[in-house]
């Protein structure tokens, strides 16, 4: 694993963008689905609470497996949905899954250590809140913000190593970690790019359009827009950092069963 200057991350974000130009309908269904399959597990007696975030790695690893056909000229589609669901990938990538929640449950954790008075006055019909307070909220919410996405980057080429590689956890995990801290700068710099692109395009929209209901729902699209572009700016990282994929995986010994 090589070191990556600052400017790679562009570059990142650049090629990641021509990705998505090539199937935006493809990928964008693909997206969809696995929202639509998220908002199902919440119907889920007991558990329908956290398994969003449980499946997290799972649906992450259906976008950039239509990534990785994207860019191999194949088509992106919903079929690969299942892709993080069967096995042998699909016990481990749960485990990434509760390290998600964990970390999850960090930030929220920290967020009320630091303003859960303020949270509890926030949640009042109507706010009862002072500016002092609320400018208070707003340094928790952004330090909480800072915590889960340092350690979501942190772990961010777990899920790939994991599926790909067919690596275990820990082993995942390490080599996550390692990449990032040794490409840092080139991974802070497409996270700020990618957070400025959506930051503006929904500043000139809100400008535009002012905070009508079109305005908002043209905001919500923008940010599944970057969301999907967050995929395949990982998987150009992924695919820098540990080389080309390969879509027949995994081996036949191992080949994947159906999740029944």
């Amino acid at each position: 694993m090589n070191k990556f200057p600052a400017r790679a991350g562009w570059q990142w974000v650049k090629q990641g963008m021509m990705l998505f130009r090539k199937q935006p309908g493809g990928l964008m269904a693909l997206f969809f689905c696995c929202m639509f399959v998220s908002l199902f597990s919440m119907i889920v007696p007991l558990l329908g609470q956290i398994a969003p975030f449980i499946l997290t790695p799972l649906f992450s690893i259906a976008l950039l497996e239509g990534c990785a056909h994207v860019d191999q000229g194949k088509r992106a589609l919903p079929n690969l949905l299942l892709s993080g669901f069967r096995k042998p990938v699909r016990s481990p990538l749960l485990v990434m899954g509760a390290l998600n929640l964990l970390l999850i449950a960090i930030a929220v954790g920290v967020l009320y250590a630091m303003a859960g008075d303020t949270v509890m006055l926030v949640s009042k019909r109507p706010p009862q809140i002072e500016q002092s307070q609320l400018d208070g909220l707003l340094v928790a919410v952004l330090i909480a913000s800072t915590l889960y996405a340092v350690g979501w980057i942190l772990t961010c080429l777990t899920a790939p190593l994991i599926y790909w590689q067919q690596m275990k956890v820990n082993k995942a995990l390490f080599f996550s970690v390692v990449a990032v801290l040794r490409g840092w700068k080139a991974f802070l710099t497409a996270a700020v790019t990618l957070y400025l692109m959506n930051f503006i395009a929904c500043q000139i929209v809100v400008l535009i359009l002012g905070t009508s209901q079109l305005a908002v729902a043209v905001v919500f699209t923008l940010l599944l827009i970057t969301l999907v572009l967050t995929h395949c700016t990982l998987y150009i990282a992924y695919r820098q950092i540990f080389g080309p994929t390969d879509l027949a995986v995994p081996a036949k010994a191992d080949r994947p069963e159906p999740l029944l």
